[in-house]
């Protein structure tokens, strides 16, 4: 009995130390001028929660959660996440690791920044960027996605004392079939992404099928417009 007992706690820790750790993303930031680019914050952080969530070496905190963490934090209206507030956010969410972030688009020229923060420690564990035409914004986001993935995955490895797996394809529902669809779709699309917040739901609808219809590519546009039809 007593053996029995002794292994049903071993097994216990087990699968205390398989839990994968949790990952928030928060907004990212934009220091540019341009009004009509905040918007996008919202709209690459959908992606890479998108990109990123599903895999075995993490779980990712759902965008839904982060807005209820930054009303509860009242940070809702922010244009800025600054280290500090990441990391408030981070343990709010019960979050081991934060990417936080930053974006500005010059002269057709689009740049990304994302920086991985342990939440525990506050230290950064790295920075990874992606710079490049801003209508190859997918491209961009895919790249910045996959190095972000490597970096949790070597961290998340490394905290279990474990072989850092190899990153695996994921399944890209935030991708464009073709890798064309413009910066402004993007734009439209985070649009969508704040009328749902506020819960215009008409609104939201009338965003996401405008982007699909000139952008029928626009995976995640798509299936986020299916659900608002259900």
């Amino acid at each position: 009995m007593m053996k029995t007992a002794l292994c049903l706690l071993l097994l216990g820790r087990v699968a205390v130390a398989a839990e994968p750790p949790t990952v928030a993303i928060v907004y990212f930031d934009y220091d540019g001028k341009d009004d009509e680019l905040v918007t996008l914050r919202k709209g690459i952080t959908q992606m890479l929660i998108t990109d990123l969530a599903g895999g075995d070496g993490y779980k990712v905190v759902e965008r839904a959660r982060l807005q209820d963490a930054l009303a509860e934090l009242d940070l809702a209206s922010t244009r800025k996440i600054d280290a500090s507030s990441a990391l408030k956010l981070g343990k709010l969410l019960q979050a081991r690791f934060v990417v936080a972030g930053g974006y500005f688009v010059m002269g057709g020229t689009l740049r990304l920044d994302a920086r991985i923060y342990e939440t525990e420690t506050t230290k950064v564990l790295k920075g990874v960027g992606a710079s490049g035409k801003s209508d190859d914004f997918f491209a961009l986001e895919q790249k910045l996605a996959a190095d972000v993935d490597a970096v949790l995955l070597g961290a998340a490895a490394k905290a279990a004392r474990e072989p850092a797996p190899k990153p695996k394809p994921r399944a890209a529902l935030a991708r464009s079939a073709r890798g064309a669809v413009p910066l402004k779709a993007v734009v439209l699309y985070a649009r969508g992404l704040e009328a749902l917040d506020a819960k215009d739901l008409a609104r939201a609808r009338a965003h996401l099928d405008e982007v699909v219809k000139a952008n029928p590519d626009f995976l995640l546009a798509r299936h986020d417009l299916s659900d608002l039809a259900m």
